[in-house]
């Protein structure tokens, strides 16, 4: 049972409802952009056999897919505030015994403390509408020898500046997307030390951004 009150921050709900829209063919849309990011997400994750993993956001449920079928003995949740994401991850994932997935709010997880060896949060932190709270909740479901892995776009480049610029006017589930300094300075106010960061391009538009951060 989470530790938060009910008054405590959640998500706009702009997210929620852009995404059931998006639910059914978003991974046909996006298939290039998924496999230009979660195999990166999934290395810098390194998961190991009996670890229990937290997929934050998880969308349809395909990085937890991934991770499964090269660590099959992995213990794998995911969450999503869109019922038509949990709609879509439930059916990829239904043949895999050892994966699990729940409606909930990234600002409120549904977990006791200390119950994940590892988070891993791809392609969403740009819209977390209280990121401070997410990582407070991060923090609080993760052991203290866990790890957190993000991987998120990257301000740090010009053309994502520029999407940054477009989206918060024109998005109204967009939050923004942050400079990897940025990032890391928000990882450290919540009580993490990154251990690892990098970034990255894989065509002209997208530049990346990614780490490991551990508990202080």
């Amino acid at each position: 049972m989470s530790s938060s009150e009910s008054t405590s921050p959640r998500q706009d709900t702009a997210v929620p409802d852009q995404y059931n829209t998006w639910a059914r063919v978003y991974d046909l849309f996006w298939r290039r952009y998924m496999n230009k990011t979660l195999p990166v997400a999934q290395r810098t994750a390194a998961v190991t056999s009996g670890e229990r993993v937290l997929d934050l956001a998880c969308g349809t449920g395909e990085l937890i897919a991934r991770i499964a079928r090269t660590m099959p003995e992995a213990d794998l949740a995911g969450v999503d505030l869109s019922a038509g994401m949990v709609e879509q991850a439930r059916r990829k994932l239904s043949d895999i015994p050892n994966a699990e997935v729940q409606r909930a709010d990234a600002h409120d997880l549904l977990f006791s403390a200390d119950a994940f060896d590892a988070v891993v949060c791809a392609n969403t932190f740009h819209y977390f509408t209280h990121p401070d709270t997410v990582l407070a909740e991060v923090r609080r479901v993760l052991r203290p020898d866990g790890r957190f892995v993000v991987l998120d776009w990257c301000r740090d480049y010009r053309t994502c500046r520029l999407m940054d610029a477009v989206l918060s006017r024109i998005d109204p589930a967009y939050e923004t997307c942050y400079m990897l300094a940025e990032l890391t300075a928000l990882l450290e106010a919540a009580g993490f030390e990154m251990r690892r960061s990098f970034r990255y391009r894989f065509d002209l538009v997208w530049g990346m951004m990614g780490g490991t951060a551990t508990p202080e």
